[in-house]
């Protein structure tokens, strides 16, 4: 039979780009910021890709930063290495000091446009599996698993741009039929309720699409059932809500 991998869901609360950046969220530079050290004058150069914190947004005028990850402004190499990143001019900030960040326009374009979200360090949301590929006999799953999922976001260069790999672990509930025989030969099909955990890892903010792989186990107490404690497959496909 032909070994067949069927979509599964990992739905996760992101926050899109909104007209303002949230407070302790983090975010990625898409392009080269200038920033500044006393919320007045912004002549301070950062680099594409540096990581920052919103440490408050309540200014009307600006956002109070913290840089987590910072890279060079003055890049010209159009496809270059971890290492180029190294070596090129620094940006004019340090790790762990408070920048501000004016929210005015910079020639038409907000500065919410220039940034997005960073899934890298710890993260959780809810985890639906819809369907899954059973590894025992080959088959199609519909039952259904709903659960929490909790990962590590890392972030990883490929070429000249950042995503970022979440390996993570998952437990929820799942529903499942299981077939038993009465004494006079009739079979009867019985609905049980059981535990799943899972472990797998996204990719995020590769074009705004969410993916990976899901591997687990289902598990009711009955052994009855022909797949209790066997592996199944999901490839996972999310989307930014």
């Amino acid at each position: 039979m032909r070994n067949i991998l069927l979509f599964g869901i990992i739905i996760t609360t992101f926050a899109s780009n909104a007209d303002e950046l949230a407070k302790d969220n983090k975010y990625r530079a898409k392009t080269a910021l200038k920033v500044s050290s006393d919320g007045t004058n912004f002549n301070l150069n950062v680099g594409a890709q540096s990581k920052f914190i919103i440490l408050d947004n309540n200014n009307k005028d600006k956002y109070a930063i913290k840089f987590t990850n910072i890279y060079p402004y003055n890049v010209i190499k159009s496809t270059r290495t971890k290492n180029d990143y190294k070596s090129e001019s620094a940006s004019d900030v340090i790790e762990d000091e408070v920048y501000y960040l004016s929210k005015t326009e910079v020639n038409g374009v907000p500065i919410e446009s220039k940034v997005e979200q960073s899934f890298g360090g710890v993260v959780s949301g809810p985890l639906i599996v819809p369907f899954k590929y059973r590894l025992d006999d080959k088959s199609i799953g519909g039952d259904a698993t709903v659960g929490y999922y909790a990962g590590y976001g890392l972030d990883v260069l490929i070429s000249d741009q950042y995503i970022t790999v979440t390996p993570f672990l998952s437990a929820g509930i799942t529903q499942v039929s299981v077939l038993s025989e009465a004494d006079d030969g009739t079979t009867t099909t019985d609905s049980k309720s059981g535990f799943s955990w899972a472990a797998g890892f996204l990719i995020s903010n590769w074009d705004s699409v969410n993916i990976g792989i899901v591997y687990g186990q289902d598990r009711t107490g009955d052994q009855r059932w022909a797949h209790e404690g066997e592996g199944w497959l999901s490839i996972s496909v999310g989307w930014e809500l």
